[in-house]
């Protein structure tokens, strides 16, 4: 077994050859970021390399801390992440509250999840911040991908998490996913940082917790976080891939866009194959529907394609909030923003 003092280096070695290869042009010029930290083991580990990282350069790295009010220590834990740290000299820690009447019925982690990024959004938008680092790991992206695929998902969802993602304005950077959850576990006792088990993270009721719990049985067979990991990133390289083409074949298509309406030459379209046909017209999908809403059923947009492609007598339909028609004269197809 490692020492703890070689534990720490190789942390180190890893994160910093991750932070320059996958995020240093962006950072050119930046005085300050955002990292969600719980008080685990992985947000710890994330926090405190980021700040050896960023260590005389002048960054100022605000760490957000959310209390859910789910938990009757969850005050208490804040309280314990703010004291830890103090000892970072270019950290500085807050912590916000989820403000709700009751506690949520159904759904608590996605509910959670979304009203966690809600408020550190928030609190980056008030001191134009733009890129929020995030503690996820290759045990992560792992638990990710069997996620999706028991879900059913495409390509694009089996691309699992990138190491740099656009959501709305605000950049998740995840420097960590090719590192292991038990590698920051060693970071953080080798710089002897006292972290935090949520017992959230055992409690079986979560279909996430129920993953994790096979992935010992999982890795007999092969399908190790390692290569469930290294499955994703090849995803993620195809889907880049074929979003490129998409892109030059919507733009060839293209007739007119504006903000309620678009509209492509339905010959030109049709040519493409059927996965360069759907990102398409996913995308003409997504230029309409407003940015906070969620992306629609990737079911359901399917079956609208198939119907465009093989019903020669294509009649209106709305998926999503976009009214889809077909002008046979003019060989048009027309997407407008269902008022």
């Amino acid at each position: 077994m490692k020492e703890q003092s070689d534990a720490s280096v190789d942390f180190m070695d890893a994160f910093c050859a991750s932070m320059d290869t996958n995020f240093a042009p962006s950072l050119k010029g930046v005085r300050a970021i955002a990292v969600g930290i719980s008080g685990g083991a992985d947000s710890f580990a994330l926090c405190f390399a980021l700040s050896e990282y960023f260590s005389g350069k002048d960054v100022v790295i605000y760490a957000i801390t959310v209390d859910h009010n789910l938990r009757a220590e969850s005050a208490q834990e804040a309280k314990h992440v703010s004291k830890v740290l103090d000892r970072l000299a270019n950290v500085e820690h807050v912590t916000l509250n989820w403000e709700h009447e009751e506690r949520p019925s159904a759904r608590i982690q996605e509910e959670a999840r979304h009203a966690r990024y809600d408020l550190m959004r928030g609190f980056m938008a008030d001191r134009s911040v733009t890129q929020l680092f995030l503690g996820h790991h290759m045990d992560d992206q792992a638990e990710t991908f069997l996620f999706r695929l028991a879900k059913g998902s495409g390509l694009d969802g089996l691309a699992c998490m990138p190491y740099m993602q656009d959501i709305g304005g605000i950049y998740f950077c995840r420097p960590m996913l090719q590192l292991s959850k038990q590698d920051a576990i060693d970071f953080c006792i080798a710089r002897g940082v006292e972290y935090i088990d949520d017992p959230s993270n055992d409690d079986d009721k979560y279909a996430r917790v129920r993953l994790r719990q096979s992935m010992d049985v999982l890795a007999q067979e092969g399908l190790t976080p390692e290569r469930l990991s290294q499955v994703a990133m090849r995803m993620s390289r195809a889907r880049l891939a074929l979003d490129r083409i998409a892109e030059e074949s919507y733009k060839k298509a293209l007739f007119l866009i504006n903000s309620k309406r678009i509209v492509f030459n339905f010959n030109l379209l049709i040519l493409n194959d059927e996965e360069l046909f759907y990102r398409v017209v996913e995308k003409a999908v997504s230029e309409l529907r407003e940015k906070k809403q969620y992306g629609v059923r990737m079911k359901k947009l399917e079956r609208l394609c198939r119907d465009l492609r093989d019903d020669e007598l294509f009649r209106k339909q709305t998926l999503g909030g976009v009214v889809f028609e077909v002008d046979q004269r003019r060989n048009e197809l027309i997407l407008t923003k269902e008022e």
